[in-house]
Parts: structure tokens; C-alpha cells; sequence
């Protein structure tokens, strides 16, 4: 079947997953690569991205594509989220993209975003019904899965950068109930969603995975460890306490946090703890893979 690559152009970091299909339709993952370049901080306010934004994109895609050549990779397959996707001048970043380094940038929306992060799971895990939140460098997706199967689904523009810009990361009390209520409002205006359900939410991405981190108290603890990692609703409303605490030039100290990922943990965190308690959810589950494995798995 040959060894292949996908590259994952998001928001807060460009990911290259290398890998091989098997004979019995199973995958190999080769190598695993992460830039974190914070692509939709370049985002003006009209939604155009900075020159300066594409260029150290195109400087990460050159040492990916280094990379797949020296795999032998036969198929490079790219893949664009939220702050690509919102851009006003996405075409002629694609256009760049593909003339300075030959490789063809497909953007997807938010609806197929939220159906890669539900193949991942539906392949990886026994939860069969549960609410999963996808929430991104720009973008979050939410949906429903019951039966196995996924029933509906939203992508919202409430990504772990602008929610940090929006309420200004946490550093009042007066900011932090803003963004519950804020929260709140957009979970009521989602007619399909019910509170109270008890589901579990299952979280996917990055955040997901520092918060896993976090409760291991090791920034470096291997992530495939950390699938289908459960912690109760009240551990993540100690971290989120003790993290607001903190004073702000001492957040990035925070054990099992990157100091990068400190920069944007407090907003998108107090998100998922307000989700929490509005589905009256006891478990939130780590998936630690997502868009792209569930790109392989469809390949599959």
C-alpha cells in the first residue's frame, strides 16, 4: 500500500503524521512531527492572514516535505482548519503553498473536521454514546453520538486563541464569569443539545491532552498513554482553581503544562469545565488521536 503522510495545517500547530497500511487494513504510524506556530494569532481583524503568518507556515511545510522524502513518502495529503478556513485570503495561501512547494491544501470545513474527530473515536473507543468536543487553536466542534453513531454536530469559531483574546485569559473574576454566561448562551442556542443529558464528554485535541497531562503532573507523558484517559468533572475544577490562582508570570510554571500552552489554558479550559456541568456530565475521556487518524481511518 505504500507509506503515506497527512499534514495538519491548525490553528495553534501544523502536525505530519507518516504512516503504512497494512495488508489486514490496520496502519503503522512511522513518525510523528509538531510545529506549534500559532497560525491563527496572524489573523488580522478583517480575517486576513499576515504575511508574516504564511511565511513561517511555508517554513514548516518545507522541513515537513524534507521529512516525507526521506520516508519515501508516495502521497502527501494536506489539510486546513479554522484559521485557513476564515482567512480572506485562503487562495492565495493555497496558491503559495502549492507553487513554492508543490503540495495541493484542502480545506475543510467544519462539519468535516467534526466527522475525522468522530471516526477516531468511533474506531478507537467502546463509548458509544457521548458528546464529543473538539476544541482547537480556532475552532470548536461539538457533537452528538448515540448509538455509536453520529447523530449531529456544529462547528463554532471558539478556539483556544480566541477565547484567550476574548476574555483576556482569566486574569479577573469579572472575566470568568463572562465566559460562562458567554458558554452558556451558545449552549442554549444549540437547539439539538440537552442539558442535563449525563452523557460523557469526550475531548479531543490538544487541550484535551495538557489536561491529561496536567493530571499526570508530566508535560512529556506519552500521549498515546493518555487515550481514553478518564478523570471526574471534580478533578478538572480543582486544576482549573488552582491554575486561576496562579498569577499570571507564574502560570507557565504550572506542573505538567508547556509553558507555551499556558499562554492559552485558562479560557478554553474554564469552556470545557462549564460544558461539564451543563450536560451534568461525572467523566471527561481523553482521546488522544483525532482529524487526522480519522482521515487514515476513512482511507481504511
Amino acid at each position: 500500500m505504500g507509506i503515506k503522510a497527512i499534514i495538519d495545517i491548525g490553528s495553534n500547530s501544523v502536525r505530519l503524521i507518516i504512516y503504512e497500511i497494512n495488508g489486514d487494513s490496520t496502519f503503522k504510524v512511522l513518525n510523528e512531527e509538531k510545529r506549534t506556530i500559532r497560525l491563527g494569532s496572524y489573523l488580522t481583524e478583517s480575517d486576513y492572514l499576515a504575511d508574516n503568518g504564511l511565511h513561517i507556515l511555508l517554513n514548516v511545510l518545507r522541513v515537513f516535505k524534507n521529512i516525507c522524502e526521506r520516508y519515501d513518502v508516495g502521497e502527501i495529503y494536506v489539510v486546513a482548519t479554522e484559521a485557513i478556513r476564515r482567512s480572506v485570503n485562503k487562495h492565495h495561501i493555497c496558491n503559495k503553498v502549492k507553487l513554492d512547494l508543490g503540495l495541493k491544501v484542502n480545506i475543510l470545513s467544519g462539519l468535516e473536521e467534526a466527522k475525522y474527530g468522530y471516526l477516531a473515536i468511533k474506531n478507537s473507543m467502546i463509548e458509544k454514546d457521548a458528546i464529543l468536543l473538539d476544541l482547537g487553536g480556532s475552532s470548536m466542534e461539538i457533537t452528538l453520538m448515540e448509538n455509536g453513531k453520529l447523530k449531529e454536530t456544529i462547528s463554532l469559531p471558539l478556539g483556544s486563541i480566541p477565547l484567550t483574546k476574548m476574555f483576556n485569559n482569566l486574569e479577573s473574576k469579572e472575566k470568568e464569569i463572562e465566559l460562562n454566561k458567554f458558554i452558556y448562551d451558545k449552549l442554549n442556542e444549540i437547539s439539538w443539545l440537552k442539558k442535563n443529558n449525563e452523557l460523557n464528554v469526550i475531548g479531543i485535541g490538544g487541550i484535551a491532552k495538557h489536561i491529561g497531562r496536567v493530571s499526570k503532573g508530566d508535560e512529556d507523558y506519552p500521549k498515546e498513554l493518555l487515550h481514553n484517559y478518564s478523570m471526574k468533572r471534580d478533578e478538572i475544577s480543582k486544576i482549573y482553581v488552582e491554575f486561576l490562582k496562579l498569577p499570571m508570570n507564574e502560570r507557565s510554571e504550572f506542573k505538567g503544562l508547556s509553558k507555551k500552552r499556558a499562554e492559552i489554558f485558562a479560557a478554553p479550559l474554564g469552556a470545557i469545565l462549564l460544558m461539564l456541568k451543563y450536560f451534568n456530565s461525572e467523566k471527561f475521556i481523553i482521546s488522544a488521536i483525532g482529524l487526522r487518524e480519522g482521515i487514515i481511518y476513512e482511507n481504511l
